[in-house]
C-alpha cells in the first residue's frame, strides 16, 4: 500500500501593520486550520513592540512558527523562530551566523532554480517559488513548473508563494508543494478567515485524494 502524502500546510504572510480586524482573522484561522507558519512582512513603518508580543504569544500558544521578513535583529529580539530572506548567499550566511543553527531561515527564490539550489546547499530550511506581486498567467505556470521540478528532486521543503485562489492551491499541493502562502491581498476582504479556511480545506483534499 502506498504511503499517504504528507500534508501541505498553510504559510500565512501578514502585513507589517495589520489592522485589528486582520489580527482577529489571524487568531480565528490559526484556531480552525492547519497553519504551519506566520510571516510578519516588513515595510517602512517602525516596528510595533506590542504587535510583536501579541503575535509571539498567539503563535506560541498554537505551536505555529513565527518568522520575520528580512530582519534578523527583530526576530531575535522578539524570540521569533526565524526569518524569511531573499535568495542572497552572503546575506544567508550572515543571518545564519547571527541567529544560529536552530533558527528557521527560508529564502524567496521567485523563479530562480540556481538560487534555490545554491541556498538549499548552504542549509536554507525552505525555498519559496512565486512572484511577490500579482501573478501573470506566465508566472502562475512558471511557479507550478518549479514546484513540480523541486518536489521530484530535492528534500528541502518548498513553499508556493503568493497564491490567489483555492484552485491554484490545490493544484500546487498535488504537484508537491509542502506549504502554500496565500497572497497578502487575501486579508483585505472582511471574509479573510473564511477564504483562507477554504484554501486550507482544498490543500487537505488535494493531498488525500487517490
Amino acid at each position: 500500500m502506498a504511503e499517504a502524502a504528507p500534508p501541505c500546510r498553510l504559510y500565512l504572510t501578514l502585513p507589517a501593520t495589520p489592522s485589528p480586524a486582520i489580527e482577529r482573522s489571524l487568531a480565528e484561522i490559526i484556531e480552525a486550520a492547519d497553519v504551519a507558519c506566520v510571516l510578519l512582512c516588513q515595510d517602512a513603518a517602525e516596528a510595533d513592540p506590542a504587535l510583536d508580543l501579541r503575535l509571539r504569544e498567539l503563535t506560541l500558544a498554537h505551536d505555529v512558527a513565527l518568522l520575520v521578513e528580512n530582519d534578523a535583529a527583530r526576530a531575535k529580539r522578539i524570540g521569533a523562530d526565524g526569518v524569511h530572506l531573499p535568495a542572497d548567499a552572503a546575506l544567508y550566511g550572515q543571518t545564519r551566523e547571527h541567529l544560529g543553527q536552530r533558527a528557521i531561515i527560508g529564502v524567496g527564490c521567485k523563479e530562480s532554480r540556481h538560487g534555490a539550489m545554491l541556498l538549499a546547499e548552504l542549509g536554507a530550511d525552505y525555498v519559496a517559488f512565486g512572484p511577490t506581486a500579482a501573478a501573470s498567467n506566465r508566472e502562475i505556470e512558471e511557479r507550478a513548473g518549479l514546484i513540480a521540478w523541486w518536489s521530484e528532486i530535492f528534500v528541502v521543503p518548498c513553499v508556493a508563494w503568493n497564491v490567489e485562489t483555492p484552485e491554484e492551491a490545490a493544484n500546487l499541493a498535488r504537484l508537491g508543494a509542502d506549504f502554500v502562502a496565500p497572497a497578502l491581498s487575501i486579508w483585505q476582504p472582511e471574509d479573510a478567515a473564511a477564504r483562507i479556511a477554504k484554501i486550507g480545506t482544498c490543500l487537505r483534499e488535494a493531498r488525500s485524494a487517490p
